[in-house]
């Protein structure tokens, strides 16, 4: 099956000579449709990238030497459509996740896991799925269980979207950080029968990313 076309070149953002070289090596051994890597150490020099070419893909670190990456992954998600920008750092904090989901990154990998781990987290995109180190997806449920927002008043209130039986169970294992072939396997179905079911969970609940699925299984009680 032929790589997604829109990763075909890539850009990595990342100031420390090793982790950016480490970086640039095992991303086309994750995803061979990646025939170039163009590096950047600053934002600066990022944006210059940015100049002659819109990314389809890229892994930008947070923090740089002349700023975070807050506003960056917001250019380079505007700057062509179905861009995938994951953040690629050492830190795991509410601090950095959150500002960086906003932002519009649509996967976070940790950068002190082991290579294979890294590579593993990186293949998911082509078929769809985020790049979302475990760690960081049960951030997430613990933040929106612990931090739940304001009650809207009853006549305020959208009607609840529902799903059949079998749609909640995939959202429960997808948000549990199975990947469609293992949420298959789970459930007795083929992969491509899970991928359907995700097709039409996104178009129910007006989601596009696995982060948003996580987030709304922990909404529903679908995960503890």
């Amino acid at each position: 099956m032929p790589g997604n076309p829109l990763f075909e070149r890539a850009l990595i953002v990342e100031d420390l000579d090793e982790p950016r070289r480490w970086l640039a090596e095992i991303l086309p051994l994750a995803l061979p449709v990646v025939r170039r890597v163009d590096m950047a150490a600053t934002l600066a020099e990022a944006r210059e990238c940015m100049r002659s070419h819109a990314y389809g893909l890229a892994l930008v670190d947070w923090g740089l030497p002349d700023g975070t990456s807050e506003e960056l992954i917001a250019q380079l998600v505007a700057a062509r459509e179905g861009a995938v920008v994951i953040v690629a750092t050492i830190h795991d904090d509410d601090t950095h996740v959150f500002p960086a989901l906003r932002a519009g990154a649509s996967g976070y990998i940790l950068k002190s896991q082991p290579g294979p781990v890294v590579m593993a987290q990186l293949q998911r995109i082509e078929i769809g799925e985020p790049a979302l180190s475990p760690s960081i997806a049960l951030r997430m449920l613990r933040h929106f269980r612990a931090s739940p927002g304001p009650a809207a008043a009853p006549e305020a209130q959208a009607p609840a979207v529902k799903l059949t039986e079998r749609e909640a169970d995939v959202l429960r294992l997808i948000a549990k950080g199975y990947r469609t072939t293992e949420a298959a396997s789970l459930l007795g179905l083929t992969p491509s029968t899970v991928s359907s079911y995700v097709r039409d969970i996104y178009r129910k609940l007006g989601i596009s990313s696995r982060a948003e699925a996580t987030m709304e299984a922990a909404r529903r009680g679908l995960v503890a």
